[in-house]
């Protein structure tokens, strides 16, 4: 456990020693959890997407699930521009 401090731009240092443990580097990502009572970081191993893959499973119609990104993105579209023809 270590103890470091928010700096006045809500930034944290983290020790140099665990940092090269995880083979975190300037530049590199990392997700951060927000967990009962706290925070758990975990350095991003491979693309973000994999990492993320499933994560809005949740939040997504279980009817949507599975259907080509191409297909989400167009109907997208079409709701939005319609909303914003609607609305201006």
């Amino acid at each position: 456990m270590r103890i470091v401090t928010i700096s006045s731009k809500n930034q944290i240092t983290l020790p140099k020693k665990d940092l090269d443990e995880l083979a975190i580097k300037p530049s590199s990502k990392l997700i951060v959890e927000k967990q009962k009572g706290g925070f758990f970081l975990r350095p991003v191993k491979g693309s973000i997407v994999h990492e993320l893959a499933g994560s809005l499973k949740p939040y997504v119609d279980p009817k949507k699930l599975g259907v080509p990104f191409e297909k989400v993105m167009k109907e997208t579209i079409k709701i939005v521009t319609k909303d914003l023809a609607e609305n201006h």
